[in-house]
């Protein structure tokens, strides 16, 4: 073992930089490039750090496979040191170590072994520097030369995105091809996700889709679900080429398309035939993934249910309605949920049962009145009175705002008043915001009850305990979500550190209810694994309401890498809007049907990190409190006309913490007024110098002021606005994207921005004309 350590350490003074092709760079790099240092020093932000957590037999089966790994290494087994290498930098059987990865990477690479070299490519990516981006493009093209398919993969998209020479997408998608057909899946699929675009020929478009139907009848997923996509948007009904794709992927083990045919099947009838197609479906899909368990349940228990609940058995009447209430579900049916929950609520005497049915008959009442079914305002009112003396906190709080506005409900203010008083003593934040709003305009409104903002100057003693308890607090938060490792190695000691990203609007201000009504929130499902998820845990990515159905976010938003990477549209996630705490029961939840993102995404590079999310508004379910959503305006002016420097008045917005280290997620949506740098500026940080990318980014920084503050990751894909137009309409000039070590002085925050002529061309294409209305939406 330790002549093999010393062949390691002697092999990575003297590697080389592989050579390139001409192929892979027309115009090589002016300067050489220095490797070095070897190994790296590492940001300590990252998404990758390993979970401390592990379960006890997992750990063991990682520790005995890096075992076995280390063993055929030390004899000499290159792909086996590749392995080990891996386990370092994964943390799977042995310390994470980023650094002592590299020399694992670096002398296997040496050797001739291709999975080394492309893994440290992958690693030196990481390192988000210009001069390492195309260290690591060489080393991708040695992998490629030595047979390894992903390097070929990775070299095509540095081709592609100009890493060493200037943008070739012709030569790209020819070594794309040429990987695809030595046997890489995955380059399939991106050449032809590339081929059937709507501004490829109808040639390239035949090869694109043949290539497609091969790789999901071979049991390609992703592939199936490419091909669902693009016959969906082009096939008219029956859809029958939509369905077969839909049934591939189903097979191919994607839980998303047969919950879709098992909904289909019960959209076409409730005869026995047609609910067992739709069990079968929803059956194959709980064993696929746990979440749809609940709905297979619910469709094989109706049939008895509904006999029971002839026969007189209440609690099966309200398991019913509950079902029939339920947004999303294939069984959702409001008017007859109605039916069998409104005697539940006059007649039930336990108050946890009055609480839910009540609200939930209050719900479907209301939703009725919004499709045109005469209005019964005196039982509304009678449903939110008996719910909210049960003493269900919601109901007090959507009853206290009809009985003011009067829309729904008898206007009674007084009385509105009076409960919104009781709920801000119970602590209520927002409605303690609401007395404090219009006590400027009725002197006569109750007193909200005086919080914690309200308290003295401290005294310096005060002060230092207040800074040390903060410090206190971020040493906690900081050992909660970083890593810090000491990895000895041929007598050198290594360390790494490795850090959860804090990702989220820091400083900044709060932002009244209702002045926002644009912005989403992309939620994550309420348990993951069969484990619950706190609702801060939920909270997953910003967005904007561009269209109806349609909302703007980030293109690294669309797979939850928290949850393995899966995509939003298949794990139950949706997007909420009309909210500003999300983590209460407020605003329109609605089920999201497909994701788009950009096809010039660069997940390395951050480039066109851009996505549109398809929703589904037909099938929305309200919260308890809930203000009416609108559409942001999407920039209208070009880029040459637009001195994005000289506005004066631009924010953001997202939830999540507070401070950069230590802060706490708030109740509440919070802004931040940000300064725009100019374009050449902005150039000069991203390195974006080629024709395609050019000016597709914005960089703002922090206004040093008391409303100040920074986007970072954590709010991805929320909205950059800008009030400084001559109508003062709010303008959406650029979705967040991701800052470097987010509230470092100096360091600006990204935005993908939606002028660029690429993006103006994506969305043209991706979206419904103008003007058209979202139709309720097969899902996807």
């Amino acid at each position: 073992m330790r002549r093999f350590l010393a062949l390691v350490m002697s092999g990575l003074v003297a590697l080389a930089l592989p050579a390139v092709s001409a192929r892979a760079q027309n115009d090589p790099p002016a300067e050489p490039v220095a490797d070095a240092p070897i190994p790296r020093a590492y940001p300590s932000s990252t998404d990758d750090r390993a979970r401390p957590d592990k379960p006890a037999d997992q750990f063991a089966r990682e520790q005995a496979q890096a075992d076995s790994d280390a063993e055929a290494c030390a004899a000499g087994d290159q792909v086996a040191c590749t392995a080990v290498g891996t386990a370092f930098l994964t943390g799977t059987g042995r310390t994470q170590s980023r650094p002592v990865a590299e020399l694992f990477f670096r002398r296997t690479c040496n050797a001739g072994e291709g999975g080394g070299c492309y893994r440290l490519g992958q690693l030196l990516v990481t390192l988000g520097e210009p001069a390492d981006d195309q260290i690591a493009a060489m080393f991708h093209v040695r992998a490629c030369r030595l047979g390894t398919l992903e390097g070929c993969e990775a070299e095509a998209d540095d081709i592609a995105a100009g890493v060493l020479a200037p943008p070739d997408p012709a030569a790209a998608e020819a070594l794309r091809r040429a990987t695809c057909a030595k046997g890489s899946a995955s380059a399939c699929r991106t050449l032809a996700s590339a081929l059937i675009r709507p501004d490829r020929s109808e040639e390239e478009k035949t090869d694109g889709r043949a290539l497609i139907d091969r790789l999901c009848r071979a049991g390609d997923a992703e592939a199936c679900s490419t091909a669902v996509t693009h016959w969906r948007d082009i096939e008219a009904e029956p859809q029958v080429k939509t369905r077969e794709y839909e049934a591939l992927g189903c097979a191919a083990g994607d839980a998303q398309p047969c919950t879709d045919l098992g909904r289909q099947a019960l959209r076409e009838g409730t005869t026995e035939e047609t609910r067992a197609a739709a069990l079968a479906w929803y059956d194959r899909a709980c064993t696929l993934a746990s979440y749809h368990c609940e709905t297979a349940a619910d469709i094989r228990a109706q049939p008895q249910r509904e006999r029971d609940c002839a026969a007189g058995d209440q609690a099966a009447c309200i398991a019913l309605g509950k079902v029939y209430s339920k947004a999303g579900s294939p069984l959702q049916d409001k008017p007859r949920a109605l039916t069998l929950l409104a005697p539940a609520c006059e007649q039930a005497r336990d108050a946890a049962v009055i609480g839910e049915v009540c609200q939930l008959a209050i719900e479907s009442l209301f939703e009725q009145w919004d499709t045109g079914t005469p209005p019964e305002p005196e039982r509304a009112e009678a449903y939110l009175t008996r719910a909210c003396n049960a003493a269900a906190n919601d109901a007090c709080v959507l009853l206290a705002k009809e009985l003011e506005s009067g829309a729904r409900l008898r206007a009674d203010v007084p009385r509105a008043l009076s409960m919104k008083a009781d709920l801000c003593d119970a602590g209520n934040e927002s409605a303690c915001n609401d007395l404090q709003a219009r006590i400027a305009e009725d002197p006569a409104t109750p007193l909200a009850l005086a919080n914690s903002d309200y308290i003295p100057e401290l005294t310096p003693e005060e002060r230092d305990a207040l800074a040390e308890a903060r410090a206190r607090d971020a040493a906690e938060f900081n050992a909660r979500r970083c890593t810090s490792t000491s990895v000895v190695f041929m007598g050198t000691t290594y360390t790494d550190r490795l850090c959860d990203k804090v990702m989220r609007v820091i400083n900044g201000f709060k932002v009244a209810p209702g002045s926002t009504p644009w912005q989403a929130l992309l939620w994550r499902p309420a348990t993951f694994k069969g484990a619950p998820l706190s609702p801060q845990d939920r909270v997953l990515c910003g967005g904007s309401v561009i269209r109806d159905g349609w909302v703007l976010t980030a293109a690294h938003c669309v797979n939850d890498k928290a949850m393995g990477g899966v995509p939003v549209q298949t794990a139950g996630h949706s997007i909420r809007l009309g909210l500003t705490n999300a983590l209460g029961d407020e605003g329109y939840s609605y089920p999201i049907i497909a994701t788009f993102k950009h096809p010039e995404y660069n997940p390395k590079l951050l480039a066109f990190d851009i996505a549109l999310i398809r929703y589904d508004p037909a099938r929305g379910k309200r919260g308890s409190d809930a203000r009416p959503p609108a559409r942001i305006r999407l920039d209208p002016v070009p880029l040459a006309r637009r001195k994005v420097e000289a506005l004066p008045i631009v924010a953001t917005y997202g939830w999540g913490l507070t401070k950069v280290r230590g802060g706490a997620i708030p109740d509440e949506l919070r802004g931040g007024r940000v300064r725009l740098r100019d374009t050449t500026a902005c150039t000069n940080e991203t390195r974006f110098t080629d024709a395609k990318r050019r000016d597709s980014v914005l960089c703002a920084d922090e206004l040093r002021a008391v409303d100040g503050g920074q986007a970072c990751g954590g709010d991805s894909g929320g909205p950059l606005i800008s009030y400084s137009d001559p109508d003062k309409v709010p303008t959406l000039i650029g979705v967040v994207s991701g800052g470097v070590e987010c509230g470092t002085l100096g360091k600006p925050s990204r935005y993908i921005r939606v002028a660029h002529p690429l993006v103006q061309k994506w969305l043209r294409e991706t979206l419904p004309p103008a003007g058209a209305r979202q139709t309720p939406a097969r899902s996807r």
